[in-house]
C-alpha cells in the first residue's frame, strides 16, 4: 500500500518560558547536549496576522526525532500561551504548496504560516490543532542540510532554504 505521507517525522517543538533555563532542564534530566541557540528571521509570518518575525530556538544534538526549545516570545505561535506543552510534531515536506493545498481540502486550518512575502508557498508551516487536538508543523526538506549540521556541530551554519532565509 503507497501513502502520500510526508518524508518523515523529525522533531517536536515546544514554546518555553525562558529558553536558556528549558536547555538546562532538558540537558539535566534527559541527559542531552543542546546546540547553541539561533535567531532565524521571517520575512513574512502569517500567526494569524502578516508581519516580519523572529524566532530563537535550539535543536537537541541527539538522533532525530529532535527537541526543539523555542523562545516564547510576542502573541501569535511562539506565545507564552503556548508554553509547557508540545506545541507540534514536525515533518519534512517536498512540496509545500501542494502539501497546504492537500490540507485545505481536508478540512486542515493553518495557525502559522513562513513566508518569504505575501505570494511565495511556505517554507514551513503548522498546522491549527485540527488532527484530534495535535498541530502538525511541515518544513521544506531545502532546510535538512541546515539542521542536520546545526544538531551535528552544535552551531547554525546558516542557509536554510538556501538563499531564501538568513539568521539574523
Amino acid at each position: 500500500m503507497t501513502t502520500n505521507a510526508p518524508d518523515s517525522y523529525f522533531h517536536i517543538g515546544m514554546v518555553v518560558p525562558d529558553l536558556q533555563k528549558a536547555i538546562a532542564r532538558f540537558s539535566d534530566v534527559l541527559g542531552i547536549k543542546f546546540a547553541e541557540p539561533a535567531t532565524f528571521h521571517v520575512p513574512y509570518l502569517e500567526d494569524p496576522t502578516p508581519h516580519d518575525g523572529q524566532l530563537v530556538a535550539s535543536f537537541s544534538m541527539t538522533n532525530p526525532p529532535y527537541y526543539e526549545l523555542i523562545q516564547a516570545a510576542g502573541n501569535g505561535i511562539t506565545s507564552v500561551t503556548l508554553a509547557g506543552k508540545i506545541l507540534y510534531f514536525a515533518c519534512w515536506e517536498t512540496d509545500m504548496a501542494g502539501r497546504m493545498a492537500k490540507l485545505r481540502t481536508k478540512g486542515i486550518g493553518f495557525d502559522a504560516l513562513f513566508r518569504m512575502d505575501a505570494n511565495s508557498p511556505p517554507f514551513a508551516m503548522i498546522t491549527k490543532p485540527d488532527l484530534l487536538g495535535t498541530r502538525i508543523e511541515y518544513v521544506d526538506v531545502s532546510d535538512k542540510p541546515a539542521i542536520e549540521e546545526w544538531v551535528r556541530t552544535g552551531k547554525f551554519p546558516g542557509g536554510i532554504g538556501a538563499t531564501q532565509r538568513k539568521l539574523v
